[in-house]
């Protein structure tokens, strides 16, 4: 399953923000997912827009998106959260790693 990470990262130091969507990206690869880390996505620019707009389109090419415990601190997860919400798709929490659909499932 192609899933996308979504956390906080405005606000934190640029190298934790990439140790920490870098290690859960490899934890979904381990469990046998296709991670999608948005700290390794291209953007044009380094405003705000640019990066909203180029991980949504990323998102909406995912099958499920896995929310770090922070999300609730960061308005572009919450975006990102409403709109695979809004989509279907499937949500899984750091916290449980369960999914929220109708696939209950435990990553882990």
């Amino acid at each position: 399953m192609r899933v996308y990470i979504s956390g906080k990262i405005t606000g934190l130091p640029i190298l934790a923000a990439k140790e920490k969507f870098k290690w859960h990206a490899g934890y979904l690869e381990l469990k046998g997912h296709d991670p999608v880390n948005p700290m390794d996505l291209p953007h044009k620019n380094h405003e705000w827009i640019d990066y909203i707009v180029t991980d949504i389109r990323a998102l909406l090419e995912c099958d499920a998106i896995y929310m770090l415990n922070c999300w609730g601190q960061s308005l572009g997860a919450r975006i990102e959260y409403g709109i695979a919400k809004e989509m279907g798709m499937t949500i899984i929490y750091q916290g449980d790693l369960k999914y929220e659909s109708s696939n209950q499932t435990t990553i882990g």
